[in-house]
């Protein structure tokens, strides 16, 4: 197994909800409005997430990182030039919005520019983050020591609103614990149908690892939803599962740190400066 843990950290999102008018203080909202949404600054410290998520990796077993940002994002590289993170190699990649679009073509798009642009990286496994939430410590690790591997998070264990939690993308597993489907945005007779063994669905985060080759096929390939006009990293897995790869879904339990909306500033601040983002409950 690679000592690289070479990861991709999608953070190009416009995070329009984010910056929507909201019910909180005036400071808050300006941050929000103001920032990228994994630059926004949480805790005493005013460190933004993204740092958090980089340190993590790093403290995990990650020594190399490629950061997608936007187009327009010059705050986040600024930052890290003058934030040292040693041991780890950092670099970034930009998902512009093609002519006669109002928005990028998506997640599965934004992992291939950052694989195309570390093409070293060929014969490892690639792991794949979300540059907007930070999970349960412990989760990295977990994955850096598996090929090909995808969380299975139990909803109840994540700490977020509920309605939240129903418009993640639910999984489906065999009983030798294979990956073997992924549904986004269900409606409830599908999460009602993706119940494990247990009674228990178990929802994605939008994390996983594939090895280098049959992850740059599947995001190359896979072709945009008609309905969101974007090419995503649900259906990229399910064509790579589609062409007979293998994957283990592997049930964790553990609450992530959020940014999804401005009220989720405070709380993620509030749960760092009381001791940060807390270890996996059971794998």
């Amino acid at each position: 197994m690679s000592n690289l843990n070479p990861t991709i950290v999608m953070a190009a999102g416009k995070g329009s909800r984010m910056k929507a008018d909201s019910n909180v203080p005036a400071h808050i909202l300006l941050e929000a409005q103001s920032r990228p949404k994994a630059m926004i600054r949480i805790g005493e410290q005013s460190k933004p997430l993204l740092e958090h998520l980089l340190l993590q990796l790093r403290e995990e077993g990650c020594t190399q990182a490629c950061v997608v940002i936007a187009q327009d994002d010059n705050l986040t590289p600024a930052h890290f030039t003058q934030v040292a993170l040693p041991g780890m190699a950092l670099s970034f990649v930009r998902q512009s919005i093609p002519d006669g679009r109002s928005k990028p073509l998506g997640t599965a798009h934004a992992v291939q520019l950052a694989m195309e642009a570390n093409p070293k990286w060929l014969g490892l496994p690639v792991t794949v983050a979300n540059g907007d939430n930070l999970p349960p410590r412990g989760m990295f690790q977990a994955l850096f020591e598996r090929e090909a591997v995808l969380p299975a998070f139990l909803p109840q264990h994540l700490g977020l609103p509920q309605e939240r939690v129903l418009a993640f993308a639910v999984l489906q597993a065999d009983p030798e614990g294979n990956l073997i489907g992924i549904t986004e945005k269900p409606t409830p007779e599908q999460v009602q149908n993706a119940h494990w063994p247990d009674g228990q669905p178990r929802v994605s985060m939008n994390y996983f690892r594939l090895p280098y080759a049959p992850l740059l096929e599947a995001v190359r390939t896979v072709p945009e939803n008609p309905t969101r006009n974007e090419r995503e990293l649900p259906e990229a897995i399910s064509l790579f599962l589609q062409n007979g790869g293998e994957m283990e879904a592997l049930t964790m339990a553990g609450a992530f740190l959020d940014l999804t909306h401005p009220t989720d500033i405070e709380k993620a601040g509030e749960a760092m400066d009381a001791g940060g983002n807390k270890l996996l409950l059971r794998t």
